[in-house]
């Protein structure tokens, strides 16, 4: 039952029932093991300590089946597709191409630079023209 309350989850939820399943396995994963330990170390009460350490199986197996059912419930990540033109990154790097020059003082290069920015994008002949680097080089 929880298998299936973990699959049928939001994804936030199954982010938290995952972690849950987790943390919930290890833990009894961890008293399991040490109340063999302690059965170990004090060999008259081992059976009664073995036999109190076995409720611990269960709770581990569950814990790992909810982990299981989570993370296979778990959508995979979305790939965010870019929402720019094709030529937004040529433009993009003729825009730092211009602001190089501006800083170099070199205003001839950044108005040679111009025409082909706004001829590539829109987008980024904004920003181009925005830009208060830039900006020292273009005429008002």
């Amino acid at each position: 039952m929880i298998v299936a309350l973990a699959c049928g989850c939001t994804n936030h939820q199954l982010h938290v029932a995952k972690r849950g399943g987790e943390i919930t396995a290890a833990a009894a994963l961890v008293a399991m093991l040490a109340t063999v330990t302690i059965a170990a170390i004090h060999p008259g009460a081992d059976t009664d300590l073995l036999t109190a350490g076995a409720v611990f199986a269960p709770i581990t197996i569950g814990g790992a089946l909810v982990y299981v059912a989570a993370d296979s419930a778990e959508p995979p990540p979305e790939v965010i597709a870019p929402e720019h033109s094709s030529t937004w990154g040529a433009a993009m790097d003729l825009a730092k191409q211009a602001k190089h020059a501006a800083r170099r003082g070199d205003c001839a290069e950044v108005q040679a630079i111009e025409p082909r920015v706004r001829d590539l994008d829109d987008e980024v002949y904004v920003r181009f023209r925005r830009d208060k680097v830039i900006q020292t080089c273009l005429h008002p």
